[in-house]
């Protein structure tokens, strides 16, 4: 009698053992759902759709834009939406020009469709602070048509010579001098053209800001290199050196400027 209350006591217990076992690891299993779902739908770290902006060049296709939001990214988080970081911390901040951000894949448009707009919203963390924008690269994207962002100066460009040299403007517009501590939105073009010629083009506004006017006349341009641009051949990738700069996101479509040479 005894034996048998032993070995039903112990069917027991192994029963209600196994029954928390499930329970546990089905409660697991709905917390992960939960953080995957959670993550996935982080504004603060995703990737999303940007409104396409509508061009009256024939050969720009208006494609939706695509949103890559930083601002609540660690390094798990920038992996996840395909970048490759060195010395970058949450936010994404850089400290120094060793502080690299670019894209695992080729995201920037083919040259034949007029080229790519690069909108980033950034601040200039110090007055030594650069931001260099880079586009059509290879490796570790750190050659290529390069915006630099400057704390207290005017906008640079890289030339075809690797020498860095101070961007014009329209003869409308002032240019634009960034100012420590203060979150700005950029529009960069890095225009190709269907007689071969290459322009950089940049506005000190969100893109979708910019009036018909402001697009269409390159006496409006804030931002205007037309000479000794290097080509944009190296490659498709998109980086960012963030020397003293917090990026807080970056979107990718067709270039916004409406005129052409």
């Amino acid at each position: 009698m005894l034996k048998n209350l032993y070995t039903l006591s112990f069917i027991c217990l192994i029963t209600i053992n196994c029954s928390m076992a499930k329970n546990t690891e089905a409660n697991n299993s709905s917390n992960l759902l939960t953080l995957l779902a959670a993550a996935n739908t982080n504004p603060g770290c995703a990737i999303s759709s940007a409104p396409a902006i509508p061009s009256n060049l024939t050969q720009v296709e208006s494609k939706t834009r695509v949103k890559y939001s930083l601002y609540g990214c660690d390094d798990n988080g920038l992996n996840q939406l395909d970048l490759t970081q060195t010395e970058i911390v949450k936010g994404a901040t850089g400290t120094s020009i060793s502080s690299v951000l670019y894209t695992k894949g080729d995201v920037m448009l083919p040259t034949s469709k007029g080229g790519t707009n690069v909108e980033v919203t950034f601040t200039l963390n110090s007055p030594t602070s650069t931001l260099d924008v880079i586009a059509y690269g290879t490796g570790t994207v750190l050659s290529g048509p390069t915006y630099r962002l400057i704390a207290g100066a005017q906008t640079q460009y890289k030339n075809a010579a690797g020498v860095y040299g101070n961007t014009g403007k329209g003869g409308s517009v002032s240019a634009p001098i960034p100012a420590v501590g203060t979150s700005y939105t950029f529009c960069l073009d890095f225009q190709s053209t269907p007689g071969g010629s290459r322009f950089l083009n940049g506005f000190n506004k969100p893109c979708s800001e910019l009036t018909d006017t402001e697009r269409g006349s390159m006496s409006y341009y804030p931002i205007m290199q037309m000479m000794n641009v290097p080509v944009y051949s190296g490659g498709n990738r998109l980086g960012f050196i963030l020397n003293g700069v917090t990026i807080t996101s970056f979107t990718v479509g067709s270039i916004v400027s409406n005129t052409e040479m």
